[in-house]
């Protein structure tokens, strides 16, 4: 029996040796476990702090975005009244210009293009004069008008001439 009872005393200790070897490395397998925990735990902390300052700047930048917007579109809508009250000068402008140009016929562009005066092929120059005449008629008209008149008729003089003008285009052949 005594050998019966050295082999179970051998196992015996054998077992508690393997015992305490397993819970050695149980112990280190755990404190392992909650260092990794423990740094686990650390990077999920910086994580949170890194998306509370992202989160931070970006609302920072929405509100810069929404301020730029509001900057912008007022911008839009103060040039949008600008070219609302240069178009409405522009209205009374021409209103005006209109008002002239029916009380004085040669001034006005489409009667200049419709009637266009024949040219002499000699002097090319009108054969009427009723034109010069209209012109001398109007610079009677005191203060700034009679300036505008009198470009405007030049104006309408010289599309009277470039209307009636004959253009042509001399090819001349080099010898070659």
């Amino acid at each position: 029996m005594e050998q019966l009872d050295y082999k179970f005393h051998e196992k015996y200790t054998a077992l508690k040796k393997r015992k305490l070897l397993d819970e050695g490395l149980e112990r280190k397998r755990e404190a392992e476990l909650n260092e990794l925990y423990d740094a686990m735990k650390d990077w999920v902390s910086e994580l949170r702090k890194d998306n509370a300052e992202l989160n931070e700047k970006l609302v920072e930048k929405q509100d810069e975005l929404e301020k730029a917007r509001q900057e912008f579109l007022e911008d839009i809508r103060t040039r949008d009244a600008e070219i609302l009250k240069l178009k409405q000068l522009l209205d009374e402008k021409a209103e005006k210009n209109n008002s002239a140009a029916t009380g004085f016929p040669c001034l006005a562009p489409e009667a200049v293009l419709e009637n266009s005066t024949p040219l002499s092929p000699k002097r090319k120059t009108p054969f009427s004069h009723g034109k010069l005449e209209c012109s001398r008629r109007h610079t009677r008209i005191s203060g700034n008008r009679t300036t505008e008149i009198r470009s405007a008729h030049m104006l309408s003089l010289l599309l009277q001439s470039l209307v009636r003008m004959k253009i042509s285009v001399t090819v001349s052949s080099s010898p070659g």
